[in-house]
């Protein structure tokens, strides 16, 4: 993992731990995987799917899968920016859900 992504993510644990969620530091940025990530930076730029495919050896329903997960993320988060009233935040997620997915691969 790039020295740069593993910083994130132990600043990323850090701050969970004060927010008093267990968690070991350590063990948080070894499970940390970013095997999608040049996938789905692919996909939000309008690559195609096959393309995306390409980039991530693994099946394509796992790709599928892991583009909904993060899809439904990015909504939640949509909705929790806007239960405290963070306009901001909200905005800057909004302009991330035109993730499309068509009902088939095959259109």
């Amino acid at each position: 993992m790039p020295a740069k992504l593993q910083e994130v993510a132990r600043t990323v644990a850090k701050a969970e731990i004060a927010c008093k969620i267990e968690l070991d530091e350590d063990e948080f940025v070894d499970k940390f995987n970013p095997g999608m990530m040049e996938a789905v930076f692919a996909w939000c730029k309008g690559a195609k799917f096959v393309e995306v495919q390409k980039l991530t050896g693994s099946f394509e329903g796992t790709t599928i899968r892991t583009l909904r997960r993060l899809e439904e993320l990015n909504r939640q988060i949509v909705c929790a920016a806007k239960s405290i009233g963070n306009h901001e935040l909200q905005s800057k997620f909004e302009k991330g859900s035109d993730i499309v997915f068509c009902s088939s691969l095959y259109l």
